[in-house]
């Protein structure tokens, strides 16, 4: 399967299309899924792959955090690379994680702009730096072929099962203002459940994969983003 040529047909397919709905999204309430379906992202693409690179995922017009928070609820929730799925794990995890962090990055972007908070500045900026480069390796193993012949159907369905209760635990902020106190502590909470949904499919690959260069990052995830976690949680203690 030739994933550059799927992804040039999924871009051209984006220029009649809109941001739609992930297969796990069924899973959601009703009240999570409107904000998400009355959104429109505000891009000149609407329908983006794993493999559109980073630099064209982010656009340059996004007003207030609340467009933020929405934008990456929808790069999360767009089922445009549900054709890059295949039976393989390490595939499968990557075509996962690549919008989860890309998730990550966007409303890290966002609260950047909004907090006044200089230690959660300091951890947006280096949430950014690290998920960019996981987001561009991920990317690289994908298209390179790498990750075929090891097949486990049950998994798709464990990454299906964490983004879900991820997806359900997350609360979008609502506030059409910026209030910097109000978005510091939206984006902690959020960022802490988003944490944990990356910590457990990391640990779902660990018991399955096989390939070492994958390893290697999943490991690098479970014991950077459970610090993470950590420091978001005393930072949202003194915040409250």
């Amino acid at each position: 399967m030739d994933f550059k040529n799927i992804n040039i047909m999924v871009g051209i397919a984006a220029l009649f299309s809109t941001v739609s709905l992930n297969s796990y999204s069924g899973d959601l309430n009703d009240g999570h899924l409107h904000k998400m379906l009355t959104y429109e992202v505000k891009s000149d693409r609407k329908v983006y792959t794993v493999l559109t690179p980073l630099k064209e995922i982010v656009p340059q017009n996004l007003k207030g955090f609340k467009e933020y928070d929405e934008y990456a609820h929808s790069i999360m929730m767009s089922d445009s690379s549900q054709v890059f799925l295949t039976k393989d794990v390490g595939n499968n995890f990557v075509v996962y994680m690549i919008p989860h962090h890309e998730s990550a990055i966007i409303t890290s972007l966002g609260v950047l702009k909004y907090t006044q908070n200089s230690e959660v500045k300091n951890l947006a900026d280096r949430i950014i730096r690290a998920q960019e480069k996981e987001v561009e390796f991920m990317q690289k193993l994908l298209e390179s072929g790498e990750l075929r012949g090891n097949d486990n159907e049950k998994f798709l369905g464990k990454m299906k099962k964490i983004m879900t209760k991820m997806m359900k635990d997350m609360k979008p902020y609502a506030d059409q203002s910026n209030d910097a106190d109000e978005v510091t502590k939206n984006y902690l909470q959020n960022m802490i459940i988003h944490h944990e949904g990356a910590v457990n499919m990391a640990k779902e690959y660990l018991k399955n994969g096989k390939n070492k260069e994958l390893i290697k990052m999943a490991n690098g995830i479970v014991l950077s983003q459970d610090e993470e976690i950590k420091e978001m949680k005393e930072i949202l203690k003194k915040a409250n």
